[in-house]
């Protein structure tokens, strides 16, 4: 499009625009630089002075404008007033959607920029020029509807034949395409994939994509952004679907994890960096049941009665260091995650193994039977008292029992590097790594050793 306005010694400030898609340049050789060397030759054969040269790679026509950045920076330098026209190859190099291209255009005449094609002509100061333009516009949108369809269908076939629809650098992190042509596949990339199991241990103990982040680039020397490793938690492709399709690859994780992680993302921990005390809120004395507070002492963080220490009523005047509590508890997770996997292999092969929820059932139907009694006047008061006595022992061992498996369960599904990954964490994820699997800790002071104190109870 020009204008008829031109003096003949004025030096036209042009802005050269070329931009090529991967799949064009494949398939005709709309290369950009053999744009730019048309365009350059062709500017100077008009003795316009180029001022910029604006490229849009790898990007459609029908790009979203905000995708398409040089073109975008294009409009900037219009508004600026540093161009007095644009030069393109041909037009469906600037648009091939009628409803954008009003929209850029009128921006170019609200700043008296007009623009024109090396390998086309148009005249748009008469209707029938304009009709021209829209026409070919029109044809342009048409053809690229139809060849984006093509391609839609096409790549709907692939991904249900399981097929790669892209190459390795632009696969989710931790996969590759290996395979002949006409039959690649997305496979594990085996050099990435301890990265990536690291990547959701660490995420599932400590609840924070940021501090994942920071442990990952400072384990594996990257500088991923936190950003990155939020949307490849949630990518499905870990547990093996793809666009809905399942098994397309490899899975990473089973789908039931990948389900336990997104109800996390929303509730993602901030860091907290003044937050010390990791089991502040857990420890609760026997003898009062009241939480027992942190605090510091010189260098180390401990745990005191909170009624003992406001109001000197409870007996409990003993304290437990943080360290040593932590140090237990470590000891406790490292042993049972290397001998409680045969113990409860060997547990159910066992035929005589005790049935805990039908032997609790039972205690409660016979306390329940003793009540009746006792209230009707069939028994004496001592004969209950015994009785009710031996029933509710029996039921408090088979609950500890029971509390004892839940325990074991837990544990053993935790990642074999565990221990490895939570002495990263710092205080705060650490405090959020024992409060996901404990309900609370019960501490009796009367105890002499450290495993009489601690009773764990977990949720």
């Amino acid at each position: 499009m020009i204008k008829n306005n031109e003096t003949i010694n004025k030096i036209i400030r042009v802005a050269i625009y070329i931009r090529v898609s991967t799949e064009e340049q494949a398939k005709h050789g709309y290369s950009l630089g053999s744009q730019l060397t048309r365009l350059k030759e062709y500017c100077k054969q008009k003795s316009y002075k180029i001022i910029e040269v604006y490229t849009d790679e790898g990007k459609s026509a029908r790009s979203k404008l905000k995708l398409r950045t040089e073109l975008l920076r294009l409009i900037e330098d219009v508004k600026a007033g540093k161009i007095d026209r644009i030069v393109f190859w041909r037009l469906d190099r600037w648009f091939r959607n009628i409803a954008d291209y009003y929209k850029v255009q009128e921006i170019l005449e609200a700043n008296n920029v007009d623009w024109e094609c090396s390998d086309e002509e148009y005249n748009t100061t008469t209707s029938n020029g304009r009709l021209h333009l829209n026409i070919k516009l029109s044809i342009a949108q048409n053809e690229s509807d139809q060849t984006s369809d093509r391609i839609k269908f096409n790549f709907e076939n692939m991904i249900k034949s399981k097929k790669a629809i892209c190459c390795t650098h632009s696969c989710p992190f931790g996969y590759k395409v290996e395979g002949e042509k006409g039959n690649k596949h997305v496979v594990k990339d085996k050099e990435k994939e301890e990265m990536v199991n690291f990547i959701f241990d660490t995420y599932e103990l400590n609840n924070n994509y940021r501090q994942t982040t920071i442990l990952f680039n400072k384990k594996y020397g990257y500088s991923t952004d936190p950003t990155i490793i939020k949307k490849m938690l949630k990518k499905t492709i870990y547990y093996g679907e793809y666009k809905g399709v399942t098994d397309y690859t490899e899975a990473y994780i089973t789908k039931e994890r990948w389900n336990k992680i997104q109800e996390m993302l929303p509730n993602n921990v901030k860091k907290n960096k003044n937050h010390e005390y990791i089991f502040c809120g857990l420890i609760i004395c026997k003898h009062c049941g009241r939480k027992m507070s942190g605090s510091t002492n010189r260098s180390y963080q401990r745990y005191t009665c909170k009624k003992n220490k406001e109001a000197k009523v409870c007996p409990n005047t003993k304290q437990i260091t943080q360290n040593r509590l932590e140090n237990y508890l470590l000891f406790i997770l490292e042993d049972l995650q290397k001998l409680e996997v045969d113990s409860i292999a060997k547990e159910k092969e066992d035929k005589n193994t005790i049935d805990i929820e039908k032997e609790t059932s039972k205690i409660d139907k016979k306390i329940n039977r003793l009540n009746e009694l006792y209230i009707e006047g069939h028994i004496s008061k001592e004969k209950y008292d015994k009785d009710i006595t031996i029933f509710q022992k029996q039921k408090t061992e088979f609950l500890s029992l029971k509390r004892k498996k839940k325990k074991e369960k837990e544990i053993i599904n935790l990642p074999n590097d565990a221990i490895e990954l939570y002495k990263m964490l710092n205080s705060e994820n650490k405090r959020n790594f024992w409060k996901k699997y404990i309900d609370y800790i019960e501490f009796d002071y009367t105890k002499d050793n450290i495993e009489d104190r601690i009773t764990i109870i977990l949720k």
